[in-house]
């Protein structure tokens, strides 16, 4: 019989925690670090081993996986003080889920190579449902003989590996793909607020164009969560912000114009100016719901933004 690899599991939280409770789940054992007790407590309740540091965590583990917000965390994850680039082991493989920039990535697996170890990103496409069920999508990025060496692992949290091309490559597509829903999010809250306002009763509106040409992943996926007054969290407004950030510095950088994502940025920068900050990407229609004096609920919610899940 095969032992199942050690698992270690930096960021416990809304998608990352669902994850390692799927790995224990699966009969993996699990160690995790989160920076926040309340998380940390939670994945513990769901059987994962707590650490008290990422070097920790990779004392632990034969693979490495984080799911982090931001760059910044990303850093100091691996390369800060008790960093799990401390205690890693030549063979190891990190392998990192998080939406970043790839220079952040290509920075941290430049200092792991010089310890003989392997890096892969990983970006993911789907929630926390399916974060917790096994049915991601990875975007990959890295050599292809590392990525089959992983790939018994991922496929225990996903259904498909797109293996995109050199480090980095993933979390290029991932950025671009989430141009694209918070795009279609944008247009799709501004689009329904116009019928709203013009007359249409919210929940017509939305089975038509459920049927027509104009829709989208994004506006089936969460429309219906509007409609019900559900902002409860999937993906929020501040991650919005950060990515549409990130997608406008990588283009930058290639010197290239992006007028739609900067105004498309513009609008989730309104809405957590709003205090909307926290709640779900789909309560950027809560500004055009301001705006205009009209909601799109279906008869009987009427709840706002801010009265929670």
């Amino acid at each position: 019989m095969t032992t199942k690899p050690r698992i270690g599991f930096l960021g416990l939280g809304t998608m990352g925690g669902q994850m390692a409770r799927r790995l224990v789940s699966e009969g993996y054992e699990v160690t995790g670090y989160d920076v926040d007790p309340v998380r940390a407590g939670q994945a513990k309740a769901n059987g994962v081993i707590l650490a008290a540091s990422p070097a920790r965590v990779a004392e632990a583990s034969d693979f490495v996986l984080s799911s982090l917000t931001d760059p910044a965390a990303v850093r100091r994850a691996y390369l800060g003080k008790d960093g799990a680039l401390e205690a890693v082991r030549a063979g190891m493989t990190l392998i990192d889920l998080s939406t970043i920039d790839p220079d952040c990535w290509r920075e941290v697996a430049a200092a792991a190579k010089k310890s003989g170890v392997e890096c892969l990103d990983a970006p993911v496409s789907g929630g926390p449902i399916e974060a917790g069920s096994g049915k991601l999508v990875f975007l990959i990025g890295g050599e292809t003989a590392v990525l089959e060496r992983c790939r018994p692992l991922l496929m225990t949290l996903g259904t498909d590996l797109h293996h995109v091309g050199p480090l980095g490559s993933g979390q290029v597509v991932k950025i671009v793909n989430n141009v694209m829903s918070m795009g279609n999010m944008a247009v799709a809250a501004e689009a329904m607020v116009l019928g709203v306002k013009a007359g249409v009763d919210p929940e017509r509106l939305f089975e038509i164009l459920s049927t027509s040409g104009g829709r989208s992943h994004h506006f089936l996926k969460r429309m219906p969560n509007v409609l019900a007054g559900n902002f409860a969290p999937s993906f929020g407004i501040n991650l919005s912000r950060k990515d549409l950030s990130l997608a406008l510095a990588m283009a930058a950088s290639l010197e290239m114009p992006m007028p739609v994502a900067a105004m498309v940025r513009q609008m989730y920068e309104a809405a957590h100016a709003q205090g909307l900050g926290a709640l779900d990407m789909a309560a950027v229609t809560s500004l055009y719901e301001q705006w205009t004096g009209v909601q799109v609920r279906k008869k009987g919610s009427g709840r706002e933004p801010g009265a929670g899940g």
